[in-house]
C-alpha cells in the first residue's frame, strides 16, 4: 500500500505518486527522456526490473 496517495495524472502508479510534487515528477520525466535517448529499450525495461526488485516491489 502507497504512503501518498494517487494524483489524477496519466501514467503508471509510480508517477501518479511523484506527481504529489510536480517540480520532481517533472525532473524524473525529463530523466526518462533523456535514459530513452540512449539506451537501448530492452536496457531500459530490465532497469526498471531490477529497481523494481531491489526495493521489493510488485512490478
Amino acid at each position: 500500500m502507497a504512503r501518498l496517495p494517487e494524483v489524477n495524472v496519466e501514467g503508471t502508479p509510480f508517477k501518479k505518486t511523484l506527481a504529489n510534487t510536480p517540480e520532481i515528477l517533472d525532473a524524473f520525466q525529463q530523466m526518462e527522456k533523456a535514459l530513452n535517448n540512449i539506451l537501448e529499450p530492452e536496457l531500459m525495461e530490465m532497469l526498471r526490473l531490477r529497481a523494481a526488485s531491489n526495493n521489493g516491489c510488485d512490478y
